[in-house]
């Protein structure tokens, strides 16, 4: 074929392709336009299910998002889900007859922590708090010594997992069964007639308390477990993580059974914002019978509303001494929270 024959060729196939590409275009158009609304369709089902449809939000997770996208979606419904206490209505209505000497003190709404302003408002939803619903279905819980994990995803509890113990009255069975999980442990209890020390490979015990304060020379006071006078060391959780270079590691469990201390220590924990990186939270509740004060009541259960709407979801309650009544009122909880907002 000649040289001229060719360009030609070449010609004629570079206009029929013109022809062609000029003829596809209204077609590609269209199918852009298409996906555009099908993408602006997809924001406004989603929107749509995240405003008006309780029953199905969580089907909003079928759209085509990011893993970081559908983390934050996820948490935003969690969030917009808010605790209804009405069946607190008869703990108020149960306590207000046992305890109130004034008919005309008036009415909390269980559902409005500002209208609770009585030691026996905040006894009874604090009662409620204890006894009501669990808010958080586990369905994997393990039992570990004489406390429990929910070992759902995402609160998983698996190495290399670090786990902080708080009272232990020479009772190791907790912090064993955790550094049999492959975890590290670190065991605190000042009342105890042992020094620091490392108990092995992965765990420790520390001479140490949790507070709501830093001090080397705390006194605390006398019940059954301190007898006489003694100086205890405390640190608040935030210290203690500083002190034993945990900054950037997640606390997998948290325990707490420091016999009427935890109402201060979690209003610090709040205040300091080290809840983000706990992922299970054990705590024994106490009201004693002269301890806290009565007078602290209001504050103490303002304090558990607070954890509770922060994400800290009761997935199990275990029973402790109870007594209602005026004179030795006595009513404690071993409760299992799951971080529900945790990440």
């Amino acid at each position: 074929m000649s040289s001229r024959r060719r360009i030609f060729v070449v010609l004629v196939m570079l206009i029929l392709l013109s022809i062609l590409y000029v003829s596809l275009s209204p077609y590609k158009e269209k199918q852009r336009t298409h996906s555009l609304n099908a993408f602006q369709d997809n924001n406004l089902q989603l929107r749509q299910i995240i405003c008006h449809d309780t029953d199905t939000r969580l089907s909003a997770m079928s759209l085509p998002f990011s893993d970081d996208e559908r983390t934050g979606i996820t948490n935003e419904l969690k969030r917009e889900d808010k605790p209804d206490n009405s069946g607190a209505v008869m703990y108020l209505v149960n306590y207000t007859n046992m305890f109130s000497q004034n008919s005309s003190t008036p009415e909390a709404d269980p559902n409005n922590a500002s209208t609770v302003q009585t030691w026996w408002q905040a006894a009874a939803m604090i009662d409620w708090y204890y006894n009501g619903p669990v808010r958080y279905t586990c369905q994997h819980i393990k039992a570990v010594g004489n406390w429990h994990i929910c070992q759902d995803f995402p609160y998983t509890v698996s190495p290399p997992c670090l786990v902080y113990s708080f009272g232990i009255n020479y009772d190791f069975s907790f912090d064993n069964a955790m550094i049999s999980l492959g975890c590290e442990v670190h065991s605190f209890d000042p009342s105890m007639k042992l020094e620091t020390h490392k108990r092995g490979n992965n765990s420790a015990f520390y001479k140490w308390g949790i507070s709501n304060v830093n001090s080397d020379a705390y006194q605390p006071r006398r019940d059954m477990y301190v007898k006489h006078e003694q100086t205890w060391k405390m640190r608040t959780l935030k210290s203690i993580i500083q002190e034993l270079g945990h900054e950037k590691r997640v606390l997998d469990v948290l325990k707490l059974d420091v016999e009427a201390y935890e109402w201060g220590i979690v209003d610090n924990l709040i205040q300091t914002d080290v809840l983000k990186y706990v992922r299970q939270l054990m705590i024994e509740f106490h009201l004693f019978p002269n301890f806290p004060a009565r007078s602290e009541y209001v504050y103490l259960y303002k304090t558990y509303t607070r954890l509770r709407e922060m994400g800290f979801r009761e997935y199990a309650t275990w029973r402790e001494p109870r007594n209602i009544n005026e004179r030795r009122f006595i009513n404690q909880r071993a409760v299992d929270f799951v971080n529900y907002f945790f990440n």
